[in-house]
């Protein structure tokens, strides 16, 4: 409860006391027109996947996000009304479709929390003993490198630089870890002297990630331009993947055959209800063409427009 109430007080730019009266407990939001009350909040909120319901909720962006939309849709919905575009036959209608959109949607998701679960963990084992090969550790690095920062020197300044060090390093590659100390403006290189060990794929930036797992062994790169600057990378060594523990992927795996599991019943209860007959007149096709494309269209449909 502090953590949410945390993240609440940093909506400054969304939630203004000024904007409602203290007394009216039940608005979470104002907006111009816009009204977002505990209860939208809430019915909004239980959209979102129990399961992950909790962490996107303490998540700010995405807290924020999910407000500024309530608030979004309240302040159209409000302009409609005042206008008077909620009694319009058709948006009557639409109305009544988003309804029992929601109602289905709900009810479906309802359907696969009421069927029993499965032994996750049973399934995560299977799983596990099946598919050895895909249960290697990622693809992981040790690489150096030396970083010309594009913040302490103009563009072409910190290029020139990054060329300068790059020809050193080519004549003799040796001088690597020196040129470090003397040239690298990374601010940890006084604690890792430029060395990342067992780094993995997403952990670096892009286009220094591309370049350094593209390196053999010892090979050193051109200057790689990134938002910090000019890198000079040095591929030390390709780790060995090894073979990860049940136990470190148990979690894993157990959420996946949750997902599997729940996606299986939501796939039976749809296909249960789709494989029904569908049953339509001609007489009603024919209404139907009639009001969208006119009478002159009665009487000639589309190739295929007949129901099976």
């Amino acid at each position: 409860m502090k953590s949410i109430c945390l993240l609440l007080l940093g909506f400054s730019s969304v939630l203004s006391t000024s904007a409602f009266s203290q007394s009216d407990d039940e608005v979470l939001a104002k907006r111009g027109k816009g009204i977002v009350t505990q209860a939208t909040f809430t019915a909004r909120a239980n959209k979102i996947p129990e399961n992950i319901r909790r962490s996107t909720l303490r998540d700010g962006n995405r807290l924020n996000d999910v407000i500024t939309n309530l608030l979004l849709r309240a302040q159209l919905a409000a302009d409609a009304r005042e206008a008077g575009f909620d009694n319009e036959d058709v948006v009557k209608k639409r109305m009544r479709l988003a309804a029992e959109a929601e109602l289905g949607e709900a009810w479906l998701t309802h359907y696969v929390e009421l069927q029993p679960a499965a032994d996750y963990e049973a399934l995560a084992r299977e799983y596990y003993q099946l598919n050895q090969a895909s249960m290697l550790s990622p693809q992981k690095i040790d690489v150096s490198h030396i970083l010309i920062s594009a913040k302490d020197h103009p563009e072409e300044e910190a290029l020139e630089i990054a060329n300068k060090v790059s020809q050193e390093v080519k004549e003799n590659p040796a001088s690597f870890d020196d040129l470090v100390s003397k040239y690298s403006e990374d601010p940890s290189v006084s604690s890792n002297h430029g060395k990342f060990v067992a780094i993995g794929k997403g952990e670096m930036i892009k286009q220094f990630e591309d370049v350094a797992f593209a390196l053999a062994e010892g090979e050193i790169s051109e200057p790689v331009r990134t938002k910090y600057g000019y890198h000079i990378i040095r591929l030390d060594a390709h780790l060995p993947r090894t073979k990860r523990t049940f136990e470190e992927v148990k979690m894993q795996l157990m959420q996946s055959e949750r997902k599997r599991h729940e996606s299986r019943i939501r796939n039976n209860y749809l296909s249960g209800l789709t494989s029904l007959s569908v049953e339509m007149s001609e007489e009603a096709l024919k209404e139907m063409v009639r009001r969208q494309y006119g009478d002159e269209a009665v009487g000639q449909p589309d190739e295929g427009a007949q129901p099976e």
